[in-house]
């Protein structure tokens, strides 16, 4: 089982990897001073934000990936494929640039499946929260995983608003529900920057895109999580990534090879 977990740990680059502070995409402080905005600001932020939810719906892309969780560091290249609502694929490439995967997993939303070439082996579960976060470190539904690398934050349920204008340049939107805090912040182009959960007053998880690409529907290039209970940040960076494809179907299922064991997830 070592080189299962070693795998196991390296697919936290799916979405989590720790970087250094001065790594992460610079984004709108949380504590520079607010003022209010107007009502037309208002409508404008929240047409922005309705309009990136819905602008992608899948992805294809290499990424560079570098990861932290409490004292361990580990980076690497994946192959990530993503789909809503909840289909995912990401294999971990070979840090020599050749030869199979290290590892691959695979999700249609109901079924997980990861794939350990070197042990010839394929572990198979249901595509709960529990089995996920084995994976990804993340208490989230693979939904929510998928909509967070598609540029698409889940909202809390709330019971008040508050929008602002930063004096560093940018906006605010603080969302409250239920002990629970979301606070987002977008650039001067009205473009989502980042979006952090609180439980609380504690920071839960905290998500940060920078690097849009061009054209009328820019996409982030770099996402940055940070998820302080579990000591884990991350860093994900494309180098390569196709918006809207129509992948195929069966990229998220993973096929027991010939000669390999199949076992349950532990």
């Amino acid at each position: 089982m070592n080189m299962f977990r070693h795998a196991a740990a390296l697919l936290v680059i799916v979405l989590l990897a720790v970087f250094h502070a001065g790594c992460a995409p610079k984004v709108i402080p949380s504590a520079v001073e607010s003022f209010p905005v107007s009502r037309e600001i208002e409508q404008a932020l929240l047409d922005s934000l309705q309009a990136t939810a819905g602008a992608f719906h899948s992805l294809e892309g290499m990424a560079k990936v570098k990861v932290v969780l409490g004292e361990k560091s580990l980076s690497g290249t994946q192959v990530l494929v993503a789909e809503k609502p909840d289909r995912l694929r990401a294999e971990t490439l070979s840090p020599f640039g050749f030869g199979p995967p290290l590892v691959l997993i695979a999700t249609d939303g109901r079924d997980l499946a990861v794939m350990v070439p070197l042990e010839g082996r394929v572990y198979r579960g249901e595509a709960s929260p529990q089995n996920m976060q084995k994976f990804t470190h993340l208490p989230l539904q693979v939904e929510d995983l998928v909509r967070i690398l598609l540029y698409q934050v889940p909202l809390i349920p709330h019971h008040e608003q508050v929008f602002s204008a930063f004096s560093a340049g940018g906006y605010g939107l603080a969302l409250e529900g239920d002990g629970r805090r979301q606070s987002l912040a977008f650039n001067q182009a009205m473009q989502l920057v980042e979006s952090a959960y609180y439980i609380d007053g504690e920071l839960a998880f905290r998500v940060k895109y920078d690097t849009f690409s061009e054209g009328d529907l820019p996409f982030p290039q770099v996402a940055f999580l940070e998820m302080p209970g579990s000591q884990a940040e991350a860093r994900l960076s494309f180098s390569e990534v196709r918006t809207n494809v129509v992948p195929d179907r069966e990229r998220f299922f993973l096929k027991t090879p010939p000669g390999y064991t199949e076992s349950t997830i532990p």
